[in-house]
């Protein structure tokens, strides 16, 4: 039997979460593969399965839409084909429609610890020929392995709608039909149709159904709250014309979400004064036949459950013309005719449509079990809105119910992005979060809806406090999901399994650290640490790190990438960071530095890279591919024009020729790099992180949590955490004493690769070009919004770039020997 096939991450759905999901997953982490599973024939999810009439959002396009394509059409409150055109050209323009793969539903789900997996059962579907409503299994099975499990199924049961058992309903001589599964070529002009129910579906149904000419009435058992809105925003049609439409639409994303967080703040606050004000609207709305107090007087508060909208106040006018009714009522029974309330009155109807809501069912009804033991989901507690305690590399995307849907799956997906490359970055298989004991817990979801209170007892716990609740709050979500640290006390990282090219024991604590560690004795007092990662027959690549920090600092899924394709890695702490030697040469002031004035006899570059270039030969290594960041990447140069044998093809990154009139430091960067030293490990681990703040370009943020452990690993394999800020200034003098090298790259004859970020605020950008112009055939190559760091978000393209230069380790060893034989 065939192996499974295995995927990163596999995506449940391809609706409006699914594909957004997808987009933005697939732009992050374009190394990974990603498949999207659709039980249904077609994508969109709830946009193509629902076909009733007049299907719309409720909710403004600005916000229901994707934050990274914006809603540019007039309308804000779209219908159900703009919206699924929406959905569907966005995962063309997103190349995320190869991704999809039709009528599969997942049906259940085991986690192996020893795999560190998924391992998925999917079933195949078949659509119904007739009805388009959902598929049925076909009985045939088909196996997947997941790294990643992110559901985007949503919450609506979609095989089952809520159907209320009403009496005598087999006595109607009409029709009855559910909007979920509205038939198809149903004729409805000159009928006579009563709507059961005032949720968002009914308001949405007495008005279109009135437009294709049947007379309408709606039949609610309790009233709601209807409130009219404009179908193009008159502050959008303001600002269309002065600003465009791509800028309008991103400041009417933060007004509507502003608006929507002020009017159910106002609710919870004050909601007499809210459900005055509707009330007036109402009247204002309504012909005088219509009583408000009868019909639009809920028994609860306004967003105890969710506003229904009305775009352009066009349920209100269906009411307002001759063939559109309400009556308010319990319904004691059908007859042969319509419905009898039980007040008396007589609804007659042809059609009798039963809006009376959805069941829910969270994750498809998948079944879940970790080594073959069933979970229960009612016992986990949801971290984040976005995983479940103690079930691993899992995320669920479940939306705002105070507010649109997509503003959370937005801030849900651009975490989990976050989390996916913190934890390749430090070499861990999987990430779970822990609750703590005791935690309080309530139920998951708070809206006072009838379908959420049937089914609140099959689903997860939320907690009382932060992070373990599911707050409804877009603007708190997206400063907890955006700018607080990735990672926290709860969550647990699980080690990944040992590099199978060369099993060696970890000696530098934390996941996904399985190399060697040693020390190379130079002589005259030089020691030096380097980590070895692979196979000792493999071709040898040397990482050179960049200026105060140490090997660490290679994002450990970079360095697997390298040892799979079949390299070995050698990374170095360079002498006075790490476990390298302190040199005994004179430290400069700041001021010193800063006025460009360099005390006598301290080491410079060239003496950095005799470093590297006597521990290689002190481990046997007599050729290599040598790859340095920013001061590395000097140490890197220096290396090729001094020690050319050593040096079989080069790639600096982020680094400069010395040369005074470009690759300069602003004045403040610089001040902020020579800061005293730190009193202890904290203050040490949050000034670091703040530079790294500092220093980040726009498209790769800064991680705090990430940022943290790089800086807490530097101080604690650190020989001398309390002298750090006096071995960076060391080596600042290095780059100051060096001076221009420009002559010096010229006798470069190595193969060599420029990398540069077109934000860094260290060696600034135009440090790049200049170093490739430098060295003899040097390929340049700018990294739009890269500030001065190596995010984990750039492993993938670092390494593609990286990788097609240092090119097959093989087939480059095959030539390097023919070469010397001859």
């Amino acid at each position: 039997m065939r192996e499974p096939e295995h995927v990163d991450i596999l995506i449940i759905g391809a609706g409006l979460s699914g594909i957004g999901a997808a987009c933005r997953l697939w732009e992050d982490h374009p190394d990974k593969r990603i498949a999207v599973l659709e039980s249904r024939g077609a994508s969109g999810g709830t946009w193509d399965l629902f076909r009733y009439p007049g299907i719309r959002s409720d909710s403004d396009l600005y916000t229901f839409g994707y934050d990274f394509r914006p809603w540019l059409e007039d309308r804000s409150i779209a219908e159900g084909p703009a919206i699924l055109d929406y959905i569907r050209s966005t995962a063309r323009e997103y190349g995320v429609d190869r991704l999809i793969r039709f009528n599969q539903r997942m049906v259940a789900a085991d986690w192996s610890p020893r795999d560190s997996s998924w391992s998925v059962t999917v079933e195949r579907t078949a659509s119904p020929p007739e009805t388009g409503g959902e598929p049925q299994g076909t009985g045939q099975y088909l196996e997947l392995t997941a790294t990643w499990l992110f559901t985007a199924t949503g919450y609506y049961r979609y095989d089952r709608a809520h159907s209320p058992e009403f009496r005598d309903a087999e006595r109607f001589e009409g029709r009855v039909v559910h909007p979920q599964f509205w038939p198809r070529g149903l004729e409805v002009a000159g009928k006579r149709i009563a709507v059961i129910g005032s949720g968002a579906t009914a308001v949405t149904l007495v008005p279109a159904l009135v437009d294709r000419g049947a007379e309408v009435t709606m039949v609610q058992r309790t009233p709601g709250y209807v409130i009219p809105l404009s179908g193009e925003h008159p502050v959008a049609q303001l600002l269309n014309p002065r600003l465009g439409r791509l800028r309008t639409s991103r400041i009417m994303r933060e007004l509507n979400a502003s608006s929507q967080r002020l009017l159910w703040r106002a609710s919870k606050a004050a909601p007499w004064l809210v459900r005055a004000g509707i009330a007036a609207v109402n009247r204002a709305e309504l012909p005088r036949d219509v009583s408000v107090r009868r019909h639009f007087s809920p028994p609860y508060d306004p967003w105890d459950q969710r506003l229904c909208t009305a775009p352009d106040g066009d349920f209100f006018a269906a009411l307002s013309g001759p063939r559109g009714h309400i009556v308010t009522g319990g319904i004691e029974r059908f007859d042969r005719t319509g419905l009898v309330l039980n007040t008396g009155e007589h609804v007659p109807a042809d059609i009798i449509v039963t809006a009376t809501g959805f069941d829910l069912l969270l994750f498809g009804g998948v079944e879940f079990s970790i080594d073959g033991e069933p979970v229960d989901l009612t016992r986990k507690v949801a971290y984040r809105g976005a995983m479940l305690s103690d079930l691993p590399n899992f995320i669920f995307a479940i939306g705002y119910t105070n507010a649109s849907w997509t503003l959370k799956i937005g801030l849900l997906v651009g975490w989990f992005s976050r989390l996916l490359a913190h934890t390749d970055s430090v070499g861990a298989a999987s990430v779970r979060p822990v609750a703590p004991p005791g935690l309080r817990t309530r139920p998951l979801l708070d809206l006072d809806a009838g379908y959420i209170r049937r089914s609140l007892d099959r689903l997860p716990r939320q907690g009382m406090r932060r992070p373990w609740l599911m707050p409804m709050n877009f603007f708190a979500d997206r400063r907890e999901l955006t700018r607080q640290p990735v990672v926290d006390e709860f969550l647990r990282f699980d080690d990944a399994a040992a590099p199978v090219l060369e099993q060696l024991p970890p000696l530098l604590t934390g996941p996904g650290e399985h190399g060697e560690e040693r020390t190379v004795d130079l002589g005259d007092g030089r020691f030096m640490c380097v980590r070895i990662d692979g196979s000792a027959q493999a071709p040898p690549v040397v990482l050179i790190t960049g200026l105060a920090f140490d090997l660490a600092t290679w994002p450990v899924s970079f360095v697997h990438a390298l040892v799979t394709h079949g390299f070995r890695v050698i990374r170095v702490d360079n002498r006075d960071e790490g476990r390298s030697f302190r040199s005994a040469t004179p430290t400069p002031t700041t001021a010193q530095l800063l006025s460009d004035r360099v005390p006598e006899g301290v080491y410079t570059v060239e003496d950095m890279s005799a470093d590297v270039a006597d521990t290689m030969r002190a481990l046997g290594v007599e050729r290599a591919d040598v790859v340095g960041f920013s001061l590395g990447g000097m140490i890197a140069q220096s290396l090729a024009a001094h020690h050319p044998r050593l040096v079989r093809r080069l790639v600096s990154m982020c680094s400069t020729t010395g040369d005074p009139q470009v690759g300069t430091t602003a004045v403040s960067t610089a001040a902020m790099l020579m800061l005293p030293g730190a009193p202890n490990r904290a203050v040490y681990i949050r000034g670091r992180v703040a530079i790294a703040r500092h220093l980040a370009g726009p498209d790769y943020p800064a991680d705090a949590a990430y940022e943290a452990q790089l800086a807490a690993t530097h101080w604690e394999r650190s020989l001398d955490p309390h002298g750090e800020a006096a071995a960076m200034r060391r080596q600042i003098a290095a780059i100051r004493a060096s001076g221009n090298r420009t002559e010096v790259l010229s006798r470069i004859t190595a193969a060599t690769l420029v990398i540069h970020g077109d934000r860094d605020k260290i060696v600034r950008p135009d440090g790049g070009p200049a170093t490739a112009e430098a060295i003899p055939d040097a390929r340049f190559v700018p990294i739009a919004g890269m500030g001065h760091q190596i995010h984990p978000l750039m492993v993938a393209r670092l390494f593609e770039l990286v990788g097609e230069h240092l090119g097959n380790p093989v087939a480059g060893v095959a030539a390097e020997d023919i070469r010397r034989s001859r």
